[in-house]
């Protein structure tokens, strides 16, 4: 905490500053109507949404800036085909992001990239979205299906890249305070440069603080049960060149530092807390001469995760500390060359390792004999290598009416070093084997572009997952509770079938829709062991048999009038175990947090007096254990946003977050924070 207080007291000083808000954005423009949005998640190559045989989601600025949010996950709710879970709301310690009803517990099948670098950590695949600062996003895309063709593990339900603000001006500098409910303050700055020679750098930082809420229901608390707090500072900053063919490069320091009050205290003077104090680094060097590309990137990223916890077991007492290090890096190459004007060719190869070093340590001694005690201590470790090459080629036929695509991925991904050590009374040392696995990660797709207001899609491709370096290693709790290690886990794999529709049929009118299914081998899943700790069922990953997932998107985009838009979008899912030999009881059970149901519509209104834009997100009921047994009711949330600039560079906005103060339940313990209001004012110079 001092060196949290020495980042925070460098920037007392912008505390009376203001965000990056502009609502005169557009929140979408023609060219996306038009189906001409580039992106380049999808391929690794520049090219229009009418080019990739894929689903993809763009979330540009515009709509960033116009959604009342607080954390950067909250505007991907509203994204068809994801599912967000935030059962807390910006309390929550590790929120999940998933894809396709692939359980929405499990964010390992969701590969999230920043800038093209991967931030899942290796040990338990998780992201922390709460690092992520909202207001330095350029736009999302998201790539939904299989996308382990070109990025191997944890992409086996899709990808998520964060692309960053890049400074066009001179100097600019963006700044903004916000107050709102439960004493919740948070304060941005970014000052960026940029030279006529190409040279840029900026640097971003924000801090956030909140007296937070008590998340559990009232009925079920007990003396112990206290607000949930939060207190987290990041700093970002990124320096570059790109005004040359094949020398353009980029270095990014990222610094996060938090505070995360458990919402539980018996005797500890701050109660039970929470640290995901995080270091990344990266590199980039890139170039282009018009017909070949190439992008070679470095990344290093250090989580160290420190967490207090106190229970009260009737009289019994007991506290332990958890410590742990997470560390992931890699270095990542692509080249494309384009060998005619119908044909591009890209490869690549990735070297990435991830590693964990953590233990439970207990501050209370265990009586093990009339005049005997041990402080008990849990301690595992591990490390996942992972070598890759892929190669992929695109081609156009008729003018490009019809675009090809047939790529396919090696990867070998290692376990070893595992290491299990524990005094604790689990009665469970398993013996940790070293492993590899390898697998081929094909896809095909096809798209059809014979008149400009239609577009179509045929796909196939394949996913693939390694197990989460807790799941082999760690005997302890998790976000399932407690649970067994499996160091004997395989591999999942995923194979999905996909066709897809884009139509503008009329000038300001847009639609989409897809419809895909999927079929799981192998998948890994929490199932309850049967035993029980501290009235708790312990669970265990398995391989499942077999999984299918069904299931369909559908979104619409209206310019009903100048300044005056609507977006909504529909999701069904229905994910389930169709085969599983070793647990027949679960088949045709439906997977955890998998709601079958989904579905937002948008307004945004802007105009001369106050923008304006109101959000509705409606959730289907979902369960939460394996056997169905714990269902969690469907709820509806409505978000608010009003915003008026004054004089030139300075604006002042009202967000209000679930308006009719509708509070739910995401998971079987939580309630969220119901309304949350939150006054800013930013500027712009």
């Amino acid at each position: 905490m001092k060196k949290l207080n020495r980042i925070k007291s460098l920037w007392i000083i912008p505390l009376l500053l203001a965000s990056s808000l502009n609502l005169h954005s557009q929140v979408y423009t023609m060219d996306t109507l038009l189906l001409r949005e580039v992106v380049v998640t999808a391929t690794k190559t520049m090219r229009n949404l009418t080019e990739v045989p894929a689903r993809i989601s763009v979330v540009k600025s515009g709509l960033i800036e116009s959604t009342p949010l607080l954390q950067v996950d909250d505007i991907l709710r509203y994204t068809p085909g994801i599912n967000v879970n935030r059962s807390s709301g910006i309390y929550s310690q590790r929120p999940m992001v998933t894809l396709r009803g692939l359980s929405g517990d499990e964010q390992s099948r969701t590969l999230v990239l920043v800038n093209g670098v991967p931030v899942n950590t290796s040990d338990e695949g998780g992201v922390n979205w709460n690092r992520i600062n909202q207001f330095d996003i350029e736009r999302i895309e998201v790539f939904k299906g299989p996308g382990s063709s070109l990025y191997g593990n944890n992409a086996m339900g899709g990808v998520i890249n964060l692309i960053t603000r890049k400074p066009s001006r001179p100097q600019e500098i963006l700044g903004a305070v916000s107050y709102g409910t439960f004493n919740t303050l948070r304060q941005d700055l970014n000052i960026s440069v940029r030279s006529d020679k190409g040279y840029y750098g900026t640097v971003s930082q924000y801090f956030l603080k909140s007296d937070g809420y008590n998340n559990i229901v009232k009925e079920k608390r007990t003396p112990y049960d206290i607000a949930r707090t939060l207190e987290e500072i990041g700093v970002s900053a990124r320096a570059g060149f790109d005004k040359s063919t094949w020398f353009n490069w980029e270095l990014q320091y990222d610094i996060f530092r938090d505070k995360r009050g458990e919402g539980y205290q018996i005797y500890t003077p701050e109660g039970c807390y929470r640290n995901f104090n995080t270091n990344l680094f990266r590199g980039n060097l890139k170039g282009n001469d018009g017909t070949t590309r190439y992008d070679l990137s470095l990344y290093y990223q250090l989580e160290h995760y420190y967490d207090i916890n106190e229970r009260l077991r009737g009289p019994n007492y007991s506290r332990y500390d958890v410590n742990s290090f997470r560390k992931d890096m890699g270095t990542l190459f692509n080249i494309s060359r384009d060998l005619s004007s119908k044909n591009t060719l890209t490869a690549g190869f990735e070297l990435k390792q991830g590693s964990i070093e953590g233990g439970d340590y207990y501050q209370t001694p265990r009586q093990t004999g009339p005049s005997t005690q041990v402080y008990d201590t849990i301690f595992n470790a591990g490390k996942i290598k992972t070598v890759a090459a892929y190669a992929q080629d695109e081609h156009s036929f008729l003018d490009g009416k019809i675009r090809f695509i047939a790529g396919l991925r090696y990867d070998r991904v290692s376990f070893s070093d595992g290491e299990f050590k524990s005094t604790d009374p689990w009665n469970v040392t398993p013996e940790l084997k070293d492993h590899t696995w390898s697998e081929l990660s094909p896809r095909l797709g096809l798209r059809l572009n014979f008149i400009e207001e239609v577009s179509a899609y045929l796909s196939y491709s394949h996913g693939f997952r390694a197990s989460i370096l807790d799941d082999l290693t760690r005997t302890g709790y998790m976000w399932v509770g407690p649970k067994y290690a499996n160091p004997e886990l395989g591999p999942e794999s995923l194979d999905n079938y996909e066709i897809g529709l884009d139509m503008v049929p009329a000038k300001k009118l847009k639609f989409s829709a897809s419809v895909y299914y999927a079929r799981g081998k192998d998948f890994l899943y929490y199932v309850s062991t049967g035993d029980s700790l501290f009235g708790r069922p312990i669970y265990i990953r398995k391989n499942v048999t077999n999984v299918y997932i069904k299931g369909a998107e559908a979104e619409i985009m209206y310019e009903i009038a100048n300044g005056f838009d609507l977006m909504a979008n529909y999701s069904y899912t229905d994910a389930r175990i169709d085969k599983f030999a070793e647990r027949p009881d679960l088949v045709n059970k439906y997977l955890k947090y998998s709601p079958k149901h989904i579905a937002s519509a948008s307004l945004f209104w802007k105009n001369r007096i106050v923008n304006a834009s109101i959000r509705g997100l409606y959730k289907g009921e979902q369960f939460s254990d394996d056997a169905n047994a714990q269902k969690l009711d469907g709820y509806f949330t409505m978000d608010l946003m009003l915003s008026r600039d004054l004089f030139k560079n300075f604006n002042v906005s009202l967000d209000i977050q679930d308006l009719f103060n509708n509070r739910r339940m995401e998971t079987g313990e939580y309630i969220s924070p119901g309304r949350l209001i939150t006054g800013r004012v930013s500027f712009k110079f």
